[in-house]
Formats: C-alpha cells, sequence, structure tokens
C-alpha cells in the first residue's frame, strides 16, 4: 500500500501524538502520583495506536477508529476544559488551564489527525467509486 501526502502526515502525526501520549502517562504516574490516571492514558493511546497499525496494514476500520477515537477525545476534552473554567472540578491534579501548553497540544494533535484522516477517507472513498465503475 502506497502512502498518500495524507497518509504520511496522519502518520507523523500519530507518531507524535503517541510520544506525547508517553508524556503524559510519566507525568500522571511520577509528578502526579496517580496511577489509575497514568493506566487510562495508555488505554486511550493504545488504541489509537492500534487503530493506526491497522490503518498502516490497509485496514478501512483502522482509519475509522481513528476518527472516531479523535471524534470522542475532542468532545471529552472540551467538556472538561469548559467544566475547568466554571471551577466545577478539582483543580487539584489535572487542571488543563494550568497545563495550558498540555490542552493546547492535546486539542492541536486531535483537530490534525482529523483533518488528515478526513482527506485520506474521501481519497479512498473516491478511489474505490473509480475502481468500481464500469468500462465502456
Amino acid at each position: 500500500m502506497e502512502l498518500t501526502w495524507s497518509g504520511k502526515a496522519l502518520v507523523v502525526t500519530l507518531l507524535f501524538r503517541s510520544i506525547f501520549g508517553g508524556y503524559l502517562i510519566g507525568m500522571d504516574q511520577h509528578g502526579f502520583d496517580d496511577v489509575e490516571s497514568a493506566l487510562t492514558v495508555l488505554l486511550i493511546y493504545g488504541l489509537i495506536d492500534i487503530f493506526a497499525a491497522l490503518f498502516l496494514l490497509g485496514k478501512r476500520y483502522g482509519l475509522l477508529g481513528i476518527i472516531g477515537l479523535d471524534v470522542i477525545f475532542l468532545a471529552l476534552q472540551s467538556v472538561f476544559t469548559i467544566a475547568a473554567l466554571g471551577e466545577t472540578v478539582d483543580a487539584g491534579l489535572h487542571d488543563p488551564l494550568t497545563n495550558w501548553w498540555a490542552t493546547l497540544l492535546m486539542f492541536l494533535f486531535s483537530i490534525l489527525t482529523l483533518i488528515f484522516a478526513f482527506k485520506i477517507y474521501r481519497e479512498t472513498r473516491l478511489s474505490l467509486h473509480v475502481l468500481e465503475s464500469p468500462s465502456p
């Protein structure tokens, strides 16, 4: 399978995202002494990496899984950030406003992943229509 420019950009974005996820796991476990949160982050980024591997193997549901996880991830991160602005959450451990650069990177990685994934989805859908059309 030959990757398009969007496919290569998606893989690079997911690679940096995995590195960032490793940083978050380390901060949760050692910086905040919160093993449960570290395991949750490991699960989230592990699922993203599994779907990325499926995408690299040419499976369409790998790409759909990446899109689905990112939509859920963006929605939950937005709700958590809005709740933190309203000061209804415990600002002790995971305050997204204090750690604004990590919050910004999470949103940036999710949005870039969605942009590239939708471009790839559109490209592959169009190429499937070309393959399925009868030749005269």
